[in-house]
């Protein structure tokens, strides 16, 4: 489903009074409920990452309060350049997004009201998408350049990368845990996993798998992740995945992040990559990467002009 790619919500434009307030950039307030709310679409979002992440603990919220601040800033500039996001821009983005999901306002507002959502929340958050493409493609996209003697050092100084090498096409079955979740609820997502662990070893297929476990919000499943060698598995994955042959399937593997059953698909030996042939994937990891410094450069000097008071 198409929601809304790694929304970050920021303030209201005034607090309510039962909230904390959590920040005040220059006049703008921030409370601690618009920081939980912004926790909220995050896991609408981004249910692996989510469940990675310790949600409630000081650094997580202290993460999300810096997001909300910075989507402050990205507003206040947007306001000196007269480029403001209209009503109308957030309706048309809403309309299409409805479009691509096929569903009615009431049909998308029930499905927010199960993630503790309002549609007026999620208006908020697709202004502020809006918002920071807008910034991006006036204050940061116009300054990226990337040189032909930058590419061809990246190549010459990951020349491992390009030689080739064994890589692997895995499926997965993927039950996520946090460290905040309850003792008896992650007993209770082991006993699934070893579930379908036994269930694999009887001879039940993926498929058949993915089919008992497709309306179960708990289990993942993967049925094709792509290609995959050493060094982009965490370490416990890729070990059961270069050790397996073709159509080979793991036990169950357990990481910071939840508990992992993978299967083998294929297996093939990557030739020499050419610079000419890499040069596309080239520009775009070098793109990424000044993408990156460019913003964290404007924000550092935002920052730095802007009257910021934390109050968590």
């Amino acid at each position: 489903m198409v929601i809304l790619g790694g929304v970050l919500l920021a303030a209201t434009v005034q607090a309510r009074v039962v909230d904390r307030v959590a920040a005040k950039v220059n006049e703008k307030i921030i409370t601690l409920s618009d920081v939980e709310r912004e926790i909220k679409i995050f896991k609408l979002e981004n249910p692996d990452k989510a469940a990675k992440m310790k949600l409630h603990d000081p650094q997580t919220l202290s993460f999300f309060l810096n997001q909300s601040i910075s989507v402050v800033l990205i507003e206040n500039e947007l306001k000196k350049t007269g480029r403001q996001v209209t009503d109308k821009e957030v309706d048309a983005a809403y309309k299409s997004i409805m479009k691509q999901n096929k569903m009615t306002d009431k049909q998308f507002t029930g499905y927010l009201e199960k993630n503790g959502l309002t549609m007026r929340d999620y208006r908020t958050a697709l202004k502020q998408k809006i918002e920071r493409i807008r910034f991006f493609n006036t204050n940061i996209k116009a300054h990226i350049s990337i040189t032909d003697d930058a590419m061809k050092a990246y190549y010459k100084s990951h020349q491992k990368r390009f030689q080739g090498g064994e890589r692997v096409k895995i499926a997965e079955i993927f039950v996520p845990i946090s460290g905040d979740l309850p003792g008896n609820e992650r007993l209770r997502r082991q006993n699934i996993i070893m579930k379908i662990e036994s269930d694999l070893y009887k001879g039940k297929s993926f498929p058949t798998i993915t089919k008992t476990y497709q309306s179960n919000p708990t289990v993942k499943i993967i049925n094709d992740l792509g290609w995959f060698d050493k060094k982009s598995l965490s370490k416990p994955i890729a070990k059961e995945a270069f050790r397996l042959k073709k159509g080979g399937v793991s036990n169950v593997i357990e990481t910071k992040g939840g508990f992992h059953i993978i299967k083998v698909l294929d297996v093939t030996h990557a030739r020499h990559t050419s610079f000419k042939k890499a040069l596309p994937e080239i520009k775009q990891i070098l793109y990424r990467q000044e993408m990156g410094k460019k913003i964290d450069a404007w924000m550092k000097e935002a920052r730095k002009h802007a009257q910021i008071e934390i109050m968590m």
